[in-house]
């Protein structure tokens, strides 16, 4: 297989500063107090993925890094608030815990969303078929999750955390038997 075709699964997500970080740990540590088989996302895993491109080859990296930085030019750093806890898909059959707000909290980091989705799909990767809902995810399940779980994810609140995004990353995620392991691709910053 040539170099250039070798696929790679890939992602572009905003990490949040290591304060948001320790907040976000902190809310994952009142729902650990619940015994239930979730395995926690580490802090430095914590994100925002902006577009999930699983195969993504060197050509269409060096594609996306041409084009995507010219997509962005209209913004300048935005801030990000996170503002609720929550599950996907269903709160009596949860998958993914998370942190995040709604839509019109958020309206540049939407438009930045629908920006890299145009700039993806002109590249030939297809749009995503669920609407945007900006969140982090700070654990997954697989398995059933006790109620005192729900009841704690429900009971949770804390002031609106609020960071700059200055960049938009391009991760590798690679795959193992503990979990994905992320490394750094490539950045596109914002301008301040």
């Amino acid at each position: 297989m040539k170099p250039h075709t070798v696929k790679t699964r890939t992602f572009l997500g905003i990490f949040p500063p290591e304060e948001i970080q320790t907040e976000l740990v902190n809310i994952q540590a009142e729902l650990k107090k619940e015994p239930s088989p979730v395995r926690w996302e580490p802090p430095e895993k914590l994100h925002i993925t902006m577009k999930f491109l699983d195969g993504l080859t060197s050509q269409q990296l060096e594609e996306l890094s041409r084009h995507l930085p010219e997509a962005l030019k209209k913004f300048s750093s935005f801030e990000i608030t996170l503002t609720q806890a929550g599950c996907f898909p269903l709160k009596k059959s949860p998958r993914v815990f998370w942190v995040g707000s709604e839509q019109n909290a958020n309206t540049a980091l939407v438009e930045c969303f629908r920006t890299i989705e145009s700039a993806c799909a002109a590249l030939g990767f297809a749009k995503d078929e669920h609407p945007f809902h900006p969140h982090i995810t700070l654990g997954r399940t697989k398995g059933i999750v006790s109620n005192n779980l729900i009841k704690t994810l429900e009971s949770i609140t804390f002031e609106p955390l609020k960071f700059r995004c200055a960049e938009i990353a391009v991760m590798k995620s690679t795959l193992t038997q503990r979990g994905s392991i992320y490394s750094n691709l490539t950045k596109f910053p914002l301008p301040l």
